[in-house]
């Protein structure tokens, strides 16, 4: 009788699981949903992975700051962790975004080009994207030989001269940083001005150049990269660092599922990656405001798989 009881709830339990089409979705095939999608792998559950194709990173040559990688190729990071899904049957993966995610009954539905799924559980991995300065050349150069971040590139770059195209009204903040590496520094403010005038007679107490005049096309020509600006001058350097005019948060869909968003436009989550909303999960860029990098992204994508898997086991063991 006992052995019937048992039978009886393990059925119950596997009609339930196989009431939706896949138990988990990561949405977003870069480096955190890749990492979500191992994990889950490896704890069985059966997980379809949705991948738009437009990774931040997919310009860059090379990602830095990365130990154990250090001056890997991210796209052959992402190939690489790709091809180890195929160990696991039980993880589907579909190079399409996700249009549209609703709420349903103890689950959800997602829609991805024909295809109408339901999942119990979301993990957000959609990243942001990277809104530059509409000068000529820039987009081809970004991630490239045009820089962003000195904790990915600066020891590469490290007490070269560099240009730095920014906004003045944030010249000051990224001088601090940029400086440790670049003591050399060439300000292009592309048409702005650094309003606070102490700080402004302090940058150039430095001795740098504050050029205030617009930006029109960046050249790579051999080892230096040529600013050409509209009075017909040409400034260059080895090393351009710029900033992005805006990092757009990629959260329509945390949106829509009603998950709380920051200030910054970051999906918040707590410590176990969760989202305001029960169920939905969050890694990667879109879950941080700032913090960005592919070690971090790879390490939520495992956090979140795995407290995702835990919330599902305890429901299941119920």
């Amino acid at each position: 009788m006992l052995y019937f009881y048992f039978t009886v709830y393990q059925f119950k339990k596997c009609d339930y699981m196989n009431a939706f089409d896949y138990e988990v979705a990561v949405i977003g095939g870069s480096h955190a949903g890749l990492a979500a999608a191992h994990t889950l792998g490896r704890s069985k559950r059966r997980t379809i992975v949705f991948d738009a194709g437009t990774p931040r990173n997919s310009a860059a040559q090379s990602l830095h700051n990365f130990s154990t990688g250090d001056g890997a190729s991210p796209n052959a990071l992402r190939s690489i962790a790709l091809a180890h899904l195929n160990m696991f049957e039980n993880v589907r993966y579909l190079p399409q975004p996700v249009s549209s995610v609703n709420a349903a009954a103890t689950g959800f539905q997602l829609t991805a080009g024909n295809e109408i799924l339901t999942v119990r559980k979301i993990i957000l991995a959609t990243g942001v994207t990277d809104k530059l300065f509409a000068i000529e050349g820039l987009a081809a150069l970004w991630g490239r030989t045009v820089l962003h971040c000195t904790y990915c590139h600066g020891w590469e770059a490290r007490d070269q001269p560099a240009l730095v195209l920014v906004k003045g009204a944030i010249a000051w903040d990224v001088a601090i940083t940029i400086s440790h590496w670049n003591p050399q520094l060439t300000f292009l403010l592309n048409g702005s001005t650094v309003e606070d005038a102490e700080k402004k007679t302090y940058l150039q107490q430095r001795g740098w150049r504050l050029i205030e005049t617009p930006v029109i096309k960046l050249t790579r020509r051999e080892e230096m990269t040529e600013a050409l600006l509209a009075d017909g001058q040409v400034v260059a350097a080895p090393v351009v660092y710029t900033k992005p005019v805006q990092v757009k948060f990629n959260n329509e869909l945390a949106v829509k599922l009603g998950c709380e968003i920051s200030k910054s436009g970051s999906v918040l989550t707590d410590g176990a990656m969760q989202t305001s909303v029960q169920g939905v999960f969050a890694a990667g860029d879109v879950a941080h405001p700032g913090y960005h990098l592919v070690a971090e992204a790879i390490a939520t994508g495992h956090k979140a798989a795995a407290f995702c898997n835990n919330q599902l086991c305890k429901e299941d063991y119920r």
